[in-house]
């Protein structure tokens, strides 16, 4: 297992993230130092030079290669500030009992339910690891049913549950990692 070292001068608490990111350009400043640590290059034909369009776009003087710093993130092709997103990502993982959608929608004051759900999928899927170790040892396995109360067929028939599998460590007398997938 790989570890995970912030090497960035994480904000300490809520007082230092809202001076640190207190408005857009401040995102924008943090993202490029992020894709261009050395000043920008054009990926195209490695040219240093760039003017910024009107939609926010890095054009490269010599070829006029579009670059976007959202470019290959879960911000990709937004249209909300970018301040917005990274308040999303700092609730997501600073808070030790979660945010759900709509707690999201309220602190963002987003007009969307489903603008938060969505974004919450984004910033979960980024917590898997792709390369992540198979569960090792003694494994129990199980599939369980997800849906609300509905009349008509209960259990493996209801077509409006939705299956899962799930496989789980045994580490007595704790449990270890554990995987879900929807089948």
């Amino acid at each position: 297992m790989k570890d995970f070292i912030i090497t960035d001068d994480f904000p300490k608490n809520q007082s230092e993230f809202d001076e640190r990111f207190n408005n857009d350009q401040a995102c924008y400043d943090y993202l490029f130092s992020l894709r261009w640590p050395q000043g920008f290059t054009c990926r195209h034909c490695r040219h240093d030079k760039y003017w910024r369009s009107a939609t926010g776009l890095f054009i490269c003087t010599r070829c006029e290669h579009q670059h976007s710093l959202t470019a290959g993130t879960i911000m990709h092709g937004t249209r909300k500030h970018l301040i917005l997103w990274f308040k999303a990502m700092w609730w997501f993982t600073t808070r030790k009992s979660g945010v759900n959608a709509i707690n999201l929608q309220d602190l963002l004051g987003l007009g969307s339910y489903n603008t938060a759900w969505l974004w919450l999928q984004k910033l979960r899927s980024c917590t898997v690891r792709q390369d992540r170790e198979k569960l090792a040892g003694t494994v129990e396995a199980d599939e369980f049913y997800l849906g609300g109360k509905k009349s008509g067929k209960r259990g493996r028939g209801a077509g409006h549950k939705c299956a899962v599998a799930i496989a789980v460590e045994r580490k007595n007398p704790k449990l270890g990692r554990l995987r879900l997938q929807v089948i």
